[in-house]
């Protein structure tokens, strides 16, 4: 099983030929985009048979609020965590139940959020409203209700982007952040909410501030043993594919960096012509270096049962009311 790399799919069904690959591949996850989403019957089936495979992938969504939003298109828009933490604790408490009962109804086991990224200035991610707030401590009270809004849903959730976005001034789609000193404040966060049942995702992006001047956090050895493992859940890297990494080799050569460094899990969501080739490269790797081949099994272990539970059934009406609710509280700036 390649336990290692959680993936994309091409469409809104499952056909026959990526069912065969994904069954020959056997990735540890599936992530869902809006490219999958076209309506809540077809939605239904298609998580429905994911969940079916015989390799038990979690299945996965980017479901943080706002701009990041990937089903959209069935639920409608949800307040950014800017708007919901603008509105007070309670519209964040009402967002991440509003985004955990989404994700039940769905089969969902995974939502890939939130952002812990505190919102520096001139920060990339403030631009984009995706960060709770401004000082370290008040994103980690507000992430705290939102995660606990969705997990009481039995939907696991994500910490991203380690140790810490806020002070990256460029979109790491598309250019390497480089992080300022800001970081050994805002990585804190991560490490106060980190748990077992919670996945972390590190960033690509520089931080010359923990002592690496050459790679990506996400790539580093030395600035992922920062993160408290003992008391995390297995650890992403973020989509391989992304420009961040464009001068860090192919894609396939990424993955086994991020594994190397310490990664569990590397991220393969829109290069989708990639995975094979990263499940070649990364199994190649593992039958010529026994360090690395311990590494994933270790790796494995911890990817198990992560995020294979199905979340208790939870009826539309129930998770629209939800969705409304979170919308009412932005609005209104706190309980009505």
């Amino acid at each position: 099983m390649s336990a290692f790399m959680a993936c994309g799919i091409t469409g809104t069904v499952l056909d026959r030929s990526e069912r065969r690959l994904l069954e020959e591949l056997r990735p540890g996850g599936i992530v869902i985009f809006a490219r999958n989403v076209r309506d809540r019957a077809r939605f239904d089936a298609l998580t429905a048979e994911l969940r079916a495979l015989p390799f038990r992938p979690y299945v996965a969504v980017d479901l943080e609020g706002g701009r990041v939003n990937r089903l959209e298109p069935l639920v409608g828009g949800l307040p950014s965590a800017a708007e919901a933490a603008r509105a007070g604790a309670a519209a964040v408490r009402a967002l991440g139940r509003a985004v955990g009962a989404i994700c039940a109804h769905f089969g969902i086991t995974l939502d890939l959020a939130p952002v812990l990224d505190v919102a520096r200035r001139g920060g990339w991610l403030a631009s984009e409203s995706r960060c709770f707030a401004s000082s370290p401590g008040r994103v980690e009270q507000l992430a705290r209700v939102f995660l606990l809004g969705v997990e009481s849903f039995g939907v696991s959730t994500c910490l991203k982007h380690y140790p810490g976005l806020g002070s990256g001034t460029v979109d790491s789609h598309l250019e390497l952040p480089a992080l300022d000193e800001a970081v050994r404040e805002d990585m804190k966060v991560f490490h106060e909410l980190a748990e077992p049942q919670r996945a972390v995702m590190a960033a690509h992006a520089l931080v010359p501030a923990l002592g690496e001047r050459m790679l990506p956090a996400s790539l580093s050895a030395d600035v992922l043993r920062t993160l408290p493992r003992d008391r995390c859940g297995p650890l992403l890297a973020d989509d391989l594919e992304m420009g961040a990494l464009r001068t860090f080799g192919a894609v396939p050569e990424r993955a086994v960096a991020a594994l190397s460094a310490g990664c569990d899990q590397v991220l393969v969501c829109n290069a989708l012509d990639q995975r094979r080739a990263v499940v070649e490269k990364v199994t190649r790797q593992a039958h010529s270096d026994d360090l690395f081949a311990a590494r994933l099994r270790r790796s494995e272990a911890c990817l198990a049962s992560f995020a294979r539970e199905a979340p208790p059934d939870v009826p539309w009406p129930l998770a629209a009311e939800l969705v409304e609710r979170a919308r009412a509280l932005a609005l209104a700036g706190g309980d009505p």
